[in-house]
Formats: C-alpha cells, structure tokens, sequence
C-alpha cells in the first residue's frame, strides 16, 4: 500500500520558523541550516520533500553571518551563476548536484525552491529544471503544513506509478495504458458491484468482482486488492452478510486510486 513510512521533510536555510523548535516537537521535519549537517542529512536519511531556501537573493554584502552559516567559507565569495533567474550561487548549484546524485537516497525527492518575495514573479515563470516548485517566503507553519499535505498527495500519486512501473519492468507506455484502462474500469465495475449486490445478484457480483481482483492483482495494487479478495470471499461462500462491510472499503480504496488520475496522467512522463 503506498506511503506506509512517515512523510519526512527536510528544511535548509532561513525559512522564517524556529528551526530548534521543530526538531524537537516535529518527528517529520528535519530543519537545518548548516551545510555540512545538510550533506550529512542527504546522506544518512531519505526525504519525502526538501525545501530549499535560496539566502543569497538577499545581498551577501549585507548579510555575511547569514551566508557564512549556511555554506563552507571557501563558497562565500563565489559570484551568482550567470543567467539564473533565482541568483543563485554555485555552491547551490553544488548542493543540489550532490541532492540529486544517481547513486544518492534522495536523487528523486523533490526540491521546492523558496525565493525572496523580490524575486517572485521572475522566478515563478522561469522555474528551473532542478526544482519541482518556487515559492515565495516567507514559509509560516501553517502554509508549510499546507506544503506538507500537498506532496502528501502527489507521494501517493508517484507511489502508484513506481508500482506500475515496477510490475511493467519499467515499459512506460505499457504502464501508461494499465493506467488508463484502470481509471476508465474499475469505477465502472465498482458500480456495477453495488448494483448487483442491491438486487442480490451474487453470481454477478463474484463475477465482476473477480474480474476487477484479477486487474488490481496483476497491477500491484496491493491496497484495492485487499478488500477485492475479502469480498470475493464472501460472494464465493456466501457470506452475504459481510460483503456490505467489505464492499464499501473496496469502494473508497478504489476512489483513493482513482483520485489521482488527473495528476498521474498529466505528470506521468516526468517520472
């Protein structure tokens, strides 16, 4: 079932929020602003989410203790990458590489870029391939917990598609066509499993029923197929009078698939 482990956050920089705070209440966030404790945290620790904050879209001139305490001193004086639309410095560009290593825990977590409000509408339209999303600061708790359940969704959401993808051996276009014919059937055999089980057409329902096992099954789809056996189940021994209770969890175990269609489709070749 997707998402079993906790959803883990990873904050660098100033992101305007008591950083010792959250480590001590928070077992979901890991807030940081040193750069070495960022390497170390990269490396021992695979995140669900990164937010990085960009400190240098303020002047370095003006706030060296800010910088100094965020990167090695041998990075403070390095000029901003040219061309970048966010200002950014190389010793950024260096941690995002490291973040984004093929051989790393966290080469495919998402990095959310967090941009001084100067920088906002220029950063907003040119958002750069190594960052998922900008947003513009200041982060207060409750947007950031908003942040949080956000992604919440589109982990479950990726969850899907690395299950599919996983069962495919990674042929995309056959794991694309899995997903729609997914989303086009199984809300129709869902209904049609309510109405059979309504006018107590039992043979109906086993029949439908296992069709729509042997779909999820095939796919990996371990949280609908759970519900989908106990269900057959029952049909199978008549047992009429637990399919009601096991049809509703196939229901909304079915529905928590299919809300994620719009996202897995639109972002499926990103992934």
């Amino acid at each position: 079932m997707p998402l079993k482990k906790p959803f883990i956050v990873l904050m660098t920089g100033d992101i305007d929020i008591n950083h010792s705070s959250f480590n001590q209440r928070r077992q979901d966030i890991i807030a940081t602003t040193q750069y070495d404790d960022i390497l170390m945290h990269i490396k021992a620790t695979q995140f669900d989410l990164i937010l990085l904050d960009l400190p240098v879209n303020c002047s370095v001139a003006t706030t060296p203790d800010r910088l100094r305490h965020f990167c090695p001193p041998w990075m403070e004086e390095m000029p901003r990458t040219a061309g970048s639309s966010l200002g950014r410095h190389p010793w950024q560009s260096e941690l995002i590489a490291r973040i984004k290593d093929p051989l790393g825990m966290n080469s495919k977590t998402p990095i959310i870029a967090i941009v001084n409000p100067t920088k906002a509408p220029q950063s907003e339209q040119q958002c750069p391939a190594e960052f998922d999303d900008i947003l513009t600061g200041p982060i207060t708790e409750q947007r950031l917990n908003e942040l949080i359940g956000l992604w919440k969704t589109k982990a479950l959401a990726l969850d899907y598609i690395q299950i599919l993808l996983s069962k495919t051996k990674n042929n995309r276009r056959l794991t694309l066509t899995l997903f729609e014919k997914l989303f086009e059937e199984l809300p129709l055999q869902v209904i049609d499993i309510k109405d059979a089980l309504k006018n107590k057409q039992y043979d109906l329902a086993r029949e439908i029923t296992h069709k729509l096992n042997g779909s999820v099954s095939f796919c990996g789809l371990m949280d609908i197929q759970q519900p989908a056996n106990a269900l057959e189940s029952c049909l199978l021994n008549n047992n009429y009078a637990s399919t009601h209770r096991h049809f509703l969890m196939l229901q909304q175990r079915t529905l928590n698939f299919t809300c994620h269609q719009t996202f897995i489709l639109e972002n499926f070749g990103k992934y």
